[in-house]
């Protein structure tokens, strides 16, 4: 019988060397973070682990609060460097290349951004982060980044 292998040229986990990871802190984003790091472990590919701090959801929370919005993008700032602390150290316990990267915009636009600019071969993201929004069993972020992504997105559940 002829051996059968799935490392073709075309196949994502053969070609692939840089997985990014989106993370929002929620309990779907850390299903994702598992998935994340078992794939880029097992193709021993770069994992980028990103967190978008929402900066539309920093000015509404400005205008909601008596604080500034230079306060609440802070306080966001300093929750997202703290998730991409834990994401890294839970990556760095498998011995994978990571860098993490804090992005400030809309979540879906930061993410696709990112992916851009560092040339992913795969976008690992949860079904639902921490909007809580649902369409078609999938959060409005999640729907945005599998519908404009230009490498495959892999949706954890």
């Amino acid at each position: 019988m002829e051996s059968i292998s799935y490392c073709e040229p075309d196949h994502i986990f053969c070609r692939a060397s840089k997985i990014l990871f989106a993370g929002d802190g929620s309990e779907g984003a850390a299903k994702a973070m598992k998935v994340a790091i078992e794939i880029a472990e097992m193709t021993n590919s770069k994992l980028f682990i990103v967190h978008v701090v929402p900066t539309p959801t920093v000015k509404q929370m400005a205008i909601m609060t008596s604080m500034s919005e230079e306060d609440v993008l802070a306080k966001y700032v300093n929750n997202g460097e703290a998730l991409l602390k834990g994401y890294k150290d839970a990556a760095l316990e498998y011995n994978l290349e990571v860098e993490t990267l804090l992005e400030k915009s809309a979540p879906s636009e930061g993410v696709l951004a990112v992916a851009k600019a560092k040339g992913v071969d795969l976008i690992v993201i949860g079904t639902r982060g921490t909007s809580g929004g649902r369409r078609a069993g999938m959060g409005s972020n999640t729907e945005r980044i599998v519908v404009n992504a230009t490498c495959p997105v892999m949706v954890v559940k």
